[in-house]
């Protein structure tokens, strides 16, 4: 194990958490992170810490951390701000490796909370204990079952990692994924940050086998210089998606005064992430739509795109959209357009977009996505409209006279979009090209269309509301497919 994983084992993979401030109040955040400790299954032993000695969900309450029968790899400190170091003294003394201080009221408010966290941080260091905050929400790490957060919310588990500089935007960030299906590896809240900064956590992440794709929502710097070195040397192995917040002089107040951040410039932010390969992003629609896609996408090859439209105007916009970003709609080959010959309307637009009139063709557009994946000259494939024929079944149904060929037709539409979706990742594996989809009428409220956005789902695949929000998340992958190719 490399000196980066044991580092930050007990925090990750602890077997043992003391939780200093538990309470039987259950509007306190003593009961809530105990009780979610303990629901999110997490497996090594608990030791509640509360002067007042009783008993908690079932479990014996301790006055101090002296007392608990070994020596906890993990502390959660929730007491208040002032009593905050002598906790963090008595877990020194107890032999406790790591700290989350849940607990605000440090720097960000300055004065005597700026020295409260220095006296905190200075005390955990003569003892060897690294410490998460303070001022945060919580961590979370899928291998050890730890879920340690001030929201009632259980992550899936799955390959994204979040580092972020605040908890209500990761917070939105998990219940999002949780919406749609998608998991993590690990959450990290890091507030102040007054001992470990997020380009440690970037760096531990860059070498954890359970992440894939690393999410980051920064406002500002303690160390700018290891920050740029950090990510520089992950993005060589993992991509990394930013939000940068404080890029105004409104912004940049409202960070100082939140997490004590010292902001960075919106434009030396740009800087760090052309010269590093970190893609940044501009909303958290699109931090967490761009970070799916690299998770569960193969990275194009090349800037040529395909497009297939239900409808004309989508591919107008998708290829002004394109053009922005520097993608390249291209020509598509004679070859190309035999095939699509055989299975489109004679009135079919003749050219990239491929415009399938109205999706009147659904047994046809299997064809049509796999004559563009076959393409040499395209590299990614953009699919505007999908689920037209279920939305044709389904505004037809009312209509039928309820005639058995009629439920017939109906049933074959949807089972026909429903094949196409749950075959989506192997024709993005077998011709190694990412396919992005759109749709305006995902998640929709029938059980037809809720069970359609489910099984894209399942496959982790995103289908966006509109052009431009598919076409950015395509740019993403492009960037960092050419961030390694030029490595």
């Amino acid at each position: 194990m490399s000196a980066i994983l044991e580092r930050f084992r007990p925090l990750f993979n602890p077997k043992s958490v003391v939780l200093i401030g538990a309470s039987n109040n259950p509007e306190k955040w003593g009961f809530t992170m105990l009780s979610q400790l303990l629901r999110g299954g997490y497996r090594g032993n608990v030791y509640p810490v509360n002067p007042n000695e009783g008993e908690i969900l079932g479990l014996r309450m301790y006055s101090e951390v002296a007392g608990i029968p070994e020596a906890a790899d993990l502390a959660v400190v929730l007491v208040p701000p002032d009593i905050v170091p002598e906790a963090i003294a008595g877990c020194v003394r107890r032999g406790v490796k790591a700290g989350i201080v849940i607990s605000a009221g440090f720097a960000e408010l300055g004065g005597e909370g700026k020295v409260l966290e220095k006296k905190m941080v200075d005390i955990a260091h003569a003892g060897g204990m690294v410490l998460v905050g303070p001022n945060c929400n919580g961590v979370v790490s899928k291998t050890s079952s730890l879920c340690i957060r001030t929201l009632e919310q259980f992550p899936k588990p799955g390959g994204l990692a979040v580092v972020t500089q605040s908890g209500n935007v990761g917070s939105s960030l998990t219940r999002r994924a949780f919406r749609h299906n998608i998991g993590f590896s690990r959450y990290i809240s890091t507030g102040n940050e007054a001992d470990l900064h997020c380009e440690d956590f970037i760096e531990f992440l860059g070498e954890d086998d359970e992440t894939e794709v690393i999410i980051v929502y920064v406002e500002g710097f303690r160390d700018g210089r290891r920050f740029f070195e950090v990510v520089r040397r992950v993005t060589q192995v993992k991509p990394i998606v930013a939000l940068k917040g404080g890029n105004t002089d409104a912004g940049m107040r409202a960070a100082q005064s939140h997490t004590a951040a010292l902001s960075a410039s919106e434009t030396t932010f740009d800087a760090l992430c052309k010269q590093t390969g970190v893609i940044k992003v501009r909303d958290e629609d699109e931090l967490f739509n761009v970070t799916v896609a690299l998770s569960k996408q193969p990275l194009p090859r090349g800037r040529g795109v395909g497009i297939i439209t239900t409808a004309g105007g989508w591919g107008v916009l998708a290829s002004d959209a394109c053009a922005k970003r520097g993608l390249d709609v291209v020509p598509l080959p004679e070859e190309t357009f035999n095939k699509l010959n055989q299975v489109l309307a004679s009135r079919w637009s003749r050219g990239n977009p491929v415009d399938t009139v109205g999706g009147r063709n659904p047994e046809g557009l299997r064809i049509c996505i796999e004559s563009l994946l076959d393409c040499p000259n395209i590299d990614s494939l953009l699919l505007l409209g999908f689920g037209a024929a279920t939305m044709m079944a389904q505004a037809s149904l009312s209509a039928q006279s309820g005639k058995d060929d009629d439920l017939n037709r109906t049933a074959e539409l949807v089972a026909n979009d429903q094949g196409i979706a749950r075959d989506l990742p192997e024709l993005m594996n077998q011709y190694g090209k990412p396919i992005i989809l759109t749709s305006p009428w995902f998640p929709g409220v029938t059980e037809v269309e809720k069970e359609l956005a489910m099984i894209l789902e399942t496959n982790g695949i995103l289908c966006h509301r509109s052009a431009d929000n598919a076409v950015t998340v395509l740019a993403g992958l492009v960037q960092y497919s050419e961030h390694l190719r030029e490595r």
